[in-house]
């Protein structure tokens, strides 16, 4: 959902979101998925044996986390690295410091010392040269585990942790990687199964960890289990509204997915609900917006429906918008449904191969539009022939 993967185990990154368009993609079968599975209580803790953190560490971790969410990136470094100095095998801190460092290489800042711009190579590379330096000079659970997350290869990021589960069976940050490695591994026969086989045995040996929660609820989302991916989201916004172990923008880009759950199950009320309580924040906002112009339209909100669409349009300028708005005034003011079809169509057709998130919440935008047309004249053919 709202993770960017690096082969292993995904790195929190702004509000980049890695495997968008297939969660989209697979978000809209849930128009027509029936199936739903049971997920169980579980609360988050500070025990992993990984990731443990006494009092003292937590109230550092709420400091590093403030000047994240602040945008003092260099500060909070300084911050991590002191943190992951006082407790060299915790791969929360590891994991959220190596979420800092390649967000600062992609800016061009320097974080390794001076042999890193001696160097011409990608942010990504540095990482993953860095990491596997450290790894084959003392090689660990940690360092292996680290290793495969900055890996740029998904094989080379399985070979590690394949090696780390050998070194230790029972680390749930292994399987939870695993079961990243596997979802990325097109080719694997039944990834799916085995994937979710790794992330069940994370979740058995830690059933708290936050990371591997927030995978089951997208997974469940991704395989059409519509009622548990809805109520695994919630669970985990419940639990991590104040963790200091996740990023504010996991938090938001978690409650937008909440949302757009919502709108596709036809909840466009509760949907509206949640994305107003967001109002103000800036993560998120292009999006926001879009799927707040879904909800306003389907629940009648005509005029709240353009104003949200102006206010997207400002906050993400993109190809589609302008068509997007165009449907909008075709379809609610001019009563023009056939022209506002083709320009729904349209859209659909333009999103196809991006990336873009703005663009792929328009291509949802139409693609919703289109669902609902289609079940409509599906519910009237049927009165009809009876």
């Amino acid at each position: 959902m709202t993770e960017a993967t690096r082969h292993g185990i995904p790195v929190q990154q702004g509000s980049a979101r890695p495997g968008a368009r297939t969660f989209l993609a697979s978000l809209l079968a849930l128009l027509v998925a029936a199936c739903s599975a049971p997920t169980d209580p579980w609360s988050a803790t500070w025990t992993d044996p990984y990731a443990g953190f006494d009092e003292a560490g937590r109230a550092r971790l709420v400091e590093a986390r403030a000047l994240l969410d602040g945008g003092q990136r260099v500060e909070a470094l300084d911050a991590l690295r002191v943190l992951a100095a006082d407790d060299p095998e915790n791969l929360e801190v590891a994991c959220s410091l190596q979420d800092v460092e390649i967000d600062l290489l992609r800016d061009g800042v320097r974080v390794f010392g001076p042999s890193e711009s001696a160097q011409p190579f990608e942010p990504d590379e540095v990482l993953r040269r860095e990491y596997a330096r450290r790894n084959e000079e003392s090689q660990t659970v940690f360092t292996l585990v680290l290793a495969a997350r900055a890996e740029t290869d998904v094989l080379a990021a399985e070979a590690l942790l394949e090696k780390a589960r050998e070194l230790d069976p029972v680390c749930a940050w292994v399987h939870y990687g695993l079961a990243h490695v596997l979802l990325e591994k097109r080719t694997q026969k039944d990834r799916w199964g085995l994937a979710r086989e790794s992330l069940d045995r994370a979740i058995e040996l830690e059933p708290g960890h936050l990371r591997a929660r927030r995978l089951e609820a997208w997974m469940l989302a991704e395989q059409g289990s519509r009622d548990a991916a809805e109520r695994s989201l919630r669970r985990w916004i419940d639990e991590v509204s104040d963790d200091p172990r996740v990023a504010r923008s996991w938090l938001v880009e978690a409650k937008l997915d909440l949302a757009l759950l919502m709108l596709l199950r036809g909840e466009d009320e509760r949907a509206q609900r949640v994305l107003e309580d967001l109002e103000g924040e800036a993560i998120g906002r292009a999006r926001r917006w879009m799927l707040l112009t879904v909800a306003r339209q389907e629940s009648g909100d005509v005029l709240g429906a353009l104003d949200a669409t102006l206010r997207a349009q400002g906050a993400s300028a993109g190809t589609v918008l302008p068509i997007v708005q165009e449907a909008l005034l075709l379809e609610l003011f001019l009563d023009r449904p056939s022209l506002a079809q083709a320009r729904w169509d349209e859209v659909a057709r333009l999103v196809e191969d991006t990336t873009s998130i703005g663009e792929l919440v328009q291509g949802l935008r139409a693609r919703v539009r289109v669902e609902r047309d289609a079940a409509q004249r599906a519910a009237a053919t049927e009165a009809t022939s009876k």
